[in-house]
């Protein structure tokens, strides 16, 4: 197989949650693999910088100031990408929030926000995407799911149900979209050194110890596994997670 496989050049993607982290520094990936990128999240000026680092890498991109707990926001958000690209051939779901709160003590709203938030969001986006997928007969819906939907997370349980969830949605759609040739997988980082998880995690050394690799995981190491899910390398991978996170899913004492 030649590098030519992982090229996206002539591709249209959407990335949510791109004004930061790990949507930027995947954002960033897809753009360097010659895909034009559309990115959205809350705030304007995080993501119209994000889009000039975009264009100056050479392709286009499109920022969209958008809310994923509205779902009038987000069809609003694929219409533009549709006017201005004419088509979406990659969708990375990876919007989402956290806060600590231990399981017996998280409230009704409180859990109904993050699942909002973090699994309706993807549901209501690869449902719009995977409808104009299904259409053009080809796509790849690439769905952030975490390490904390493998198992126990009692610091937030609503969090890690919602990566569970996305883990069992994407099987489900990779299942109701293969017949159109659209494939749909997950991501499974780790502790990665964003701006949010550094700070939570340096507070718990006891868990970075756990990490078989012994550090967090960069941003930009995501990006090597998104452009692999997004590109013809990947066309006969559908309905897998794949797990980037230093080894810490494979720690059993």
């Amino acid at each position: 197989m030649g590098l030519g496989l992982f090229d996206l050049g002539g591709k249209v993607a959407i990335v949510t949650g791109a004004g930061a982290g790990l949507g930027k520094a995947m954002a960033l990936g897809l753009a360097r693999a010659g895909a034009d990128v559309a990115i959205c999240a809350r705030t304007v000026e995080k993501i119209e910088a994000v889009a000039e680092e975009i264009r100056s890498s050479g392709s286009k991109a499109l920022a969209v100031s958008t809310d994923v707990r509205e779902g009038e926001q987000i069809a609003g958000m694929i219409a533009k990408v549709v006017e201005e690209f004419r088509g979406i051939d990659i969708l990375v779901n990876n919007a989402g929030g956290h806060f600590e709160k231990h399981a017996l003590e998280l409230t009704e709203r409180g859990w109904e926000a993050i699942i909002k938030e973090n699994l309706t969001s993807v549901f209501l986006f690869s449902q719009a995407v995977g409808k104009i997928m299904q259409r053009q007969k080809n796509g790849s819906i690439i769905n952030l799911s975490s390490v904390a939907g493998c198992g126990s997370y009692s610091i937030n349980a609503s969090y890690g149900a919602t990566k569970a969830g996305i883990i069992s949605l994407t099987q489900t759609l990779a299942t109701v979209l293969a017949p159109y040739n659209v494939r749909v997988n997950a991501l499974v980082p780790g502790l990665m050194a964003t701006e949010a998880v550094v700070p939570f995690y340096d507070s718990r050394p006891e868990m970075l110890a756990k990490v078989p690799l012994g550090r967090y995981g960069e941003p930009e190491e995501l990006v090597g596994a998104v452009v692999f899910l997004a590109s013809d390398a990947s066309t006969y991978v559908t309905g897998s997670s794949i797990v980037v996170d230093g080894g810490l899913t494979s720690v059993v004492y």
